[in-house]
């Protein structure tokens, strides 16, 4: 059998999705199982044994400067011809709703059969996106319980960074502070308080770049403030990482995460740690996309995030602690 999953959204929708290909591996162990994502969530499947093969395209606006629009266009298309030769049995349009552009491409694939949401099935809104997707793993026989999130950091990688970190503390907390959504940005002097009254080796993560960037704007700047006004007394490590693969290492190192919803939460999950999240004051948002099967505390505003004080923060923290202590 010939099975391919297709995930085109962000990192935390692939990452999501890593249950749904460990169940398929248990279901089907000599198949042969792919993934088709794009080349801003590819490192998410990054030595993932459940998958044969992961086909990576470009979407336009994630394309590099020296890449040209019809050149991306026509790497796509040559992609999708390479498949349709694969001859897939079944292509899975792993999303917990219908996928317009998901369709469009495995239509072009043509396989024997597309498993998704129709656009007039409605999912229950309860359900996780996790549990969501395990529904279209049903329908190819997968029916046991979803399991967790799963990352896989690659050794030599995790020791580079363990490297260059310094020495002293035995624990190490992950802080990310970026956010590709305006109103889920924390205020850089709320991040200092905070890193301040955590009992432990800060690790402060960002999106790199500058903030400029129209295509990934970046947190470069709000870093080097964050580190600046920290203290000596604190012990922070800053990790520009330039890689999906450097950010699962440098969460590897970590005992566990706070910081906004976003992949780097979901991807932090996937590699076990307790988690405090910022969440939008959403019931449905909450529930769709909470950190899946780690102990976690979400902190919501009341409108965007500035409204969350670093007292409800540290307090998530301590009752955090309680429960993994």
């Amino acid at each position: 059998m010939r099975i391919l999953v297709i995930r085109r959204d962000n990192i935390g929708d692939l990452v999501c999705a890593t249950p749904l290909l460990a169940g398929l591996r248990e279901r089907y162990p000599q198949a042969h199982i792919a993934a088709l994502v794009n080349s801003y969530n590819a490192g998410v499947l990054a030595g993932n044994p459940h998958v044969d093969a992961v086909h990576v395209y470009t979407k336009l606006k994630h394309r590099r400067r020296e890449e040209s629009l019809i050149g991306t266009i026509f790497a796509r298309l040559r992609l999708l011809r390479a498949l349709k030769k694969q001859a897939f049995d079944h292509v899975i349009l792993a999303k917990s709703g219908f996928d317009r552009h998901g369709l469009a491409l495995a239509r072009r694939i043509k396989p024997g059969n597309i498993i998704g949401f129709d656009k007039d099935e409605r999912v229950e809104p309860t359900l996780h996106e996790v549990e969501a997707m395990m529904q279209l793993g049903a329908r190819l026989g997968v029916t046991q319980a979803p399991g967790p999130l799963r990352m896989f950091p690659a050794p030599p990688r995790a020791a580079q960074w363990r490297s260059r970190m310094p020495p002293g503390p035995a624990k190490w907390v992950a802080v990310h502070i970026s956010s590709r959504v305006a109103s889920r940005v924390w205020p850089v002097e709320h991040f200092v308080s905070l890193i301040r009254t955590l009992n432990a080796g800060v690790v402060l993560l960002w999106a790199p770049g500058p903030a400029e960037d129209p295509r990934h704007p970046g947190d470069d700047a709000r870093a080097a403030a964050i580190a600046m006004q920290a203290g000596a007394k604190v012990t922070l490590f800053p990790a520009k990482t330039l890689s999906l693969e450097d950010l699962t290492a440098v969460l590897s190192l970590c005992r566990a995460f706070i910081g906004p919803d976003g992949g780097a939460m979901h991807i932090a999950a996937g590699l076990g740690l307790p988690v405090v999240a910022f969440f939008t004051n959403l019931p449905y948002k909450k529930q769709q996309w909470h950190p899946w099967q780690v102990p976690h505390e979400l902190v919501s505003p009341e409108s965007d995030a500035a409204g969350i004080t670093v007292e409800q923060v540290t307090s998530a923290w301590t009752r955090l602690e309680a429960r993994i202590a």
